[in-house]
């Protein structure tokens, strides 16, 4: 069979459930006082099952595919039309004002629901539907199907079902039982066709199969005029057309009723944009591309508003026309296109054909579709939590007990609540390190290393990112009293809380941080900040934070540590400096007075003053410095002209000695921060050294040997601690 042979036969048999797919809509949505307009009903269907069918065959990512109503947005229709039936009932109007009434409103909700889809694809916002909870996502879903196989039973017995067990009564009728006895049967036929043949294919065999045995039994063999009219839909002749463009000028359609009904309106467009997400991802997996989301949404969303002005009930792509017709045969764009033309002719070719289809059809038909939602949220891979399970069973109890209105905002509280659960059980605190495992990049002399490495505990680093509010917040207080409380050998003196990740926080943390300051205070313990944004320091300063108190704010987390740091040298040295000299530590570290001797006459004293540069970034290497007193430290400019400093150097070491050895320029400046004394080895005097006295050389790269070493040992403990 040719490629257009195989479409057409594809495209007959789609159309032929997206026609029982309609005719089952249009007995969902038009029942009770809205039974009347059944055909209009169906004719809206179909019209949009054409405009939706073309528009999506002709243009999706995902070809082939096809396009019509979705079954979650049919559900809300339901809902919307019983809800203006029963407004306008009340108020005594006609049958018919009240039909044209429901269909203004669908033909409303149709048009709004295009112009939201292509908004969103035309703002290029399609991904961030992607973003909405699973859990709201399901209940919103799992609330249709539950409505879709209530409506089912709704349509058969012609009442309206609730909580309350009068409303059941029709369900034991001896007329009704028989009905709902083979709807039952034939939504689990559908089902075990399923297993049986092509999934896609299960229903048009059961709907086309039990069509000609029920119309053969209570229609060709039985001929009970009684018996017919409680199996079939009343006849209602040719089907008609609906033009809304007629009648939105007449006086008697009721805005305000519309406009009450603004939730369940914006609810179609809701579900129309969820429905047609999990369409397309799921579709996306199952045919392995890639669709542009974006560019389905723009060209859903005009079908959908050209639905609407035509007269037409809207849709969008849909997953199971699109996998009937890969299944059975289609291999082209056109596929999709016979399976809405085919739509087109019957809807003008077949006179009343809602009175051929019993009623028990219709109804299996719908609670099958709800089913089906129900099993495929069910047997999603990704496995949803005991929380999410449970949020989404309540948003489904709400809309099937109180409408769409308290379904939505029970879904609002739900989606925050579960980002509150969430996000909170991440943490605030990303890491917690001593000054024993994490110190700063400042060069010190050996015995205030020696001070801090005893005292270290004493200084506690905590690295906060993340968003803080009203669920974390309270965590971070009790972690950190719980550090601060607990019984230690030295006890904590000094705390320093980054907030260099943390963009935000609400008033909530704000008073959490108030309370461990209180804390702190009570413990005599210390508060040093750094990274706080601009607007997190106001927030601090709005609420009195840092009046007259001792904690303080640092830009960066190096400037913080450094000055809990020198606090605590502070205590155990004052302000005359340490105990040992220059002389006595280069003594040490050579080896003694005859090793000294023997390097001085290589050395140059060279003095600094304040703000003057050792050397600058970019000059050539010549020489090594050794730092006798003072303060020094190495800043560079980085790519958008900002000063970074490197590191500061306030105790005997030595500096520009990997530029030196490795002869590349200088990679930083070096500027003295307060007047500073060094002695400079040139690289003149390093050789003059080395080919006139080895055992002086040999001395000074022993030195220069154990200086990195120990650096190399400082920054391994800190990496170690930070991985």
């Amino acid at each position: 069979m040719s490629a257009l042979g195989r479409d057409a036969v594809s495209g007959f048999i789609g159309a032929t459930v997206q026609v029982a797919y309609c005719i089952s809509f249009s007995a969902l949505i038009f029942q009770g006082p809205l039974a009347s307009g059944f055909s209009l009903g169906l004719a809206a269907l179909l019209v949009g099952t054409v405009i939706t069918g073309v528009v999506v065959a002709l243009t999706t990512t995902l070809s082939p595919a096809t396009g019509g109503p979705d079954t979650p947005a049919i559900a809300v229709l339901s809902v919307l039309a019983s809800s203006i039936a029963t407004s306008l009932s009340a108020a005594g109007l006609s049958v018919h004002v009240v039909i044209i009434n429901a269909l203004v409103a669908i033909t409303v909700a149709t048009v709004l629901s295009g112009l939201f889809l292509f908004s969103l694809g035309a703002l290029r916002l399609g991904q961030w539907l992607r973003f909405v909870p699973y859990p709201v996502i399901a209940g919103f879903l799992a609330g249709s199907g539950v409505l879709m196989i209530a409506g089912g039973a709704e349509m058969i017995t012609e009442t309206n079902l609730s909580l309350s067990p009068h409303s059941w009564a029709h369900l034991y009728s001896p007329t009704y039982v028989p009905q709902l006895v083979v709807a039952f049967f034939f939504a689990l036929l559908i089902g075990v066709l399923r297993q049986r043949v092509s999934t896609n294919l299960a229903l048009p065999i059961a709907f086309v199969g039990c069509l000609v045995l029920l119309d053969v039994a209570l229609f060709g063999i039985v001929h009970d005029e009684t018996l017919r009219r409680a199996w079939f839909l009343p006849s209602v002749g040719k089907v008609e057309l609906w033009w809304p463009l007629g009648v939105v000028t007449r006086p008697d359609i009721d805005w305000g009723v519309l406009a009450r009904n603004a939730v369940n309106i914006g609810a179609v467009s809701w579900i129309t944009a969820i429905s047609m997400l999990l369409d397309v991802s799921s579709l996306e997996v199952a045919r392995q591309k890639s669709a542009d989301l974006d560019k389905e949404l723009r060209t859903n969303g005009l079908a959908n508003v050209a639905a609407g002005v035509l007269g037409g009930v809207g849709g969008n792509l849909s997953l199971n026309g699109a996998m009937m017709l890969e299944e059975s045969g289609a291999k082209t764009r056109r596929g999709g296109v016979f399976v809405a033309l085919t739509c087109g002719m019957i809807l003008f070719a077949v006179p009343d054909i809602g009175s051929y289809v019993p009623k028990p059809i219709l109804g299996g038909t719908l609670a099958y579709l709800g089913a089906m939602i129900l099993v495929e949220l069910r047997e999603l891979p990704a496995r949803a939590t005991r929380v999410e399970w449970t949020f989404g069973v309540a948003i489904m109890l709400v809309i099937c007990n109180f409408g769409y209105l308290q379904g939505v905002a029970v879904g609002l509280v739900a989606a925050c609540l579960m980002f509150a659960i969430s996000y909170s059980r991440i943490g605030v605190i990303r890491r917690h390190l001593t000054r024993q495992e994490f110190s700063s990049n400042v060069e010190r002399a050996p015995e205030r290393l020696r001070i801090l490495h005893k005292e270290g505990e004493r200084i506690h680093v905590f690295w906060l990112s993340g968003f803080i509010f009203f669920g974390s917040s309270n965590g971070l207080f009790e972690y950190i009293r719980q550090a601060i409380e607990v019984p230690k050998e030295k006890p904590i003196g000094y705390i320093v809380l980054d907030f260099s990740a943390v963009p935000g926080l609400d008033t909530s943390a704000v008073l959490s941080l108030v309370k461990l300051r209180s804390l702190c205070n009570e413990h005599g313990v210390t508060l040093a900040f750094s990274g706080l944004t601009e607007q997190i320091h106001l927030n601090f300063q709005k609420a009195g934070f840092f009046n007259g108190q001792s904690h303080r704010v640092f830009g960066s987390r190096n400037e913080a540590i450094e000055w809990c740091e020198d606090m605590i040298l502070a205590e155990h040295t004052g302000a005359e400096g340490p105990k040992d000299s220059f002389e006595s530590w280069l003594l040490a570290e050579l080896g003694g007075s005859h090793a000294l001797s023997c390097l001085t006459p290589y050395l140059e004293l060279h003095e600094l003053k304040t703000g003057e540069a050792l050397f600058r970034q970019g000059d050539p290497p010549n020489s090594i410095e050794i730092l006798a007193s003072g303060r020094l430290a190495a800043i560079m400019k980085d790519e958008q002209g900002q000063i970074i400093r490197l590191r500061r150097m306030v105790g005997y070491t030595v500096v520009g000695e990997m530029g030196f050895y490795r002869r590349f320029p200088r990679t930083a400046t070096i500027i003295a921060e307060e007047s500073s004394v060094l002695y400079r080895l040139t690289r003149e005097a390093f050789d003059r050294m080395a080919a006139h006295d080895p055992s002086a050389s040999s001395l000074f790269q022993s030195l220069i040997i154990r200086l990195l070493s120990d650096r190399l040992e400082s920054s391994d403990r800190s990496l170690r601690h930070m991985s």
